[in-house]
């Protein structure tokens, strides 16, 4: 017989996603004593420490504490698929969706809008973060699914899919290219090019110059997808994206003009994924066919078939 709770399994994946004792009591709604308490609990009934603690840095995640929180991913999973076998109408707890960062303006909060009002019951927790560390948050359990670019390509992932979409360039308004219907390349490579600093992003702007066996000019790098916006607002660089905001318009109200390449850039596929071979829960269903019937709500306009 289990010497633990499923509430403290709870508490403890609460601990895990958050970072900290105090966040995960605030979430819970419940006291921090009641949280350290029932981590306490657990990790004695374990015979095990699971997290280090650090003063005003929050916790940290052992080796045992970081197989602990994947093997209580399954065991609180299992358990809200008794429950909603029990009820399959109504759907209950948190649901956790991590999302790639310049995804996320668009996604998160169609998403959040449109999922909270059917399930009313569920809480709706969010991360927008570079993919690198959304797959990890993945494996380990602290989010139920992952929403980025080429999931399908990773062996270890079950993925369903989204949209497509492909990259395009973006420049001030007044720059003589945006007066062009299509932008060619080559036409880049004597300009200042501003990247998303955000992987993979980097990545695939890079791999669509080389591709042509082109070799841009001066680069810099910044992880804020509107600050490169308004500097190419500003006429002080161009900048390759995927994302396309609505009304296209900088931080400073400055125009902001789009337009495809040529060549074309191969099809990104947005997807949402979870670790494969683990059955994802009735919640997790009920969002991936959510997110599929929204996606005409959220998904970039094709710049390339205008």
């Amino acid at each position: 017989m289990a010497r633990f709770t499923l509430r403290q399994l709870e508490y403890f994946r609460a601990i895990a996603r958050t970072g900290s004792i105090s966040a995960a009591a605030a979430q819970e709604m419940v006291s921090r004593s009641a949280m350290a308490s029932a981590l306490g609990e657990l990790e004695k009934a374990l015979d095990a420490e699971l997290v280090i603690r650090r003063k005003a840095q929050g916790i940290v995640l052992t080796e045992a504490g970081q197989e602990v929180l994947e093997q209580a991913a399954i065991l609180l999973h299992q358990a809200e698929e008794l429950e909603g076998a029990v009820d399959p109408e109504r759907l209950r707890g948190t649901l956790t969706v991590g999302c790639f960062s310049s995804i996320a303006p668009t996604f998160l909060p169609a998403m959040m809008d449109t999922f909270t009002r059917t399930h009313p019951d569920v809480h709706f927790r969010a991360h927008a973060e570079p993919e690198d560390l959304l797959l990890k948050r993945l494996r380990a359990g602290e989010i139920d699914v992952a929403v980025s670019y080429n999931l399908h390509e990773d062996p270890t992932l079950e993925s369903v899919e989204l949209y497509r979409t492909r990259m395009h360039v973006i420049l001030a308004a007044d720059d003589e290219l945006a007066a062009e219907t299509t932008v060619p390349a080559t036409a880049l490579m004597q300009r200042r090019l501003i990247l998303l600093d955000t992987p993979p992003s980097p990545q695939y702007v890079m791999e669509y110059f080389t591709s042509q066996g082109l070799t841009p000019g001066a680069e810099e790098m910044f992880s804020s997808f509107e600050l490169i916006r308004s500097l190419v607002a500003r006429g002080m660089g161009y900048s390759l994206f995927i994302q396309e905001p609505a009304g296209g318009l900088s931080y400073e109200g400055l125009p902001v003009a789009s337009r495809p390449l040529d060549p074309p850039p191969r099809a990104e596929r947005v997807s949402i994924a979870w670790p494969a071979g683990r059955r994802p829960s009735a919640k997790v269903r009920a969002f991936v066919l959510a997110a599929k019937a929204a996606a005409p709500s959220y998904r970039p306009p094709d710049l390339y078939r205008q």
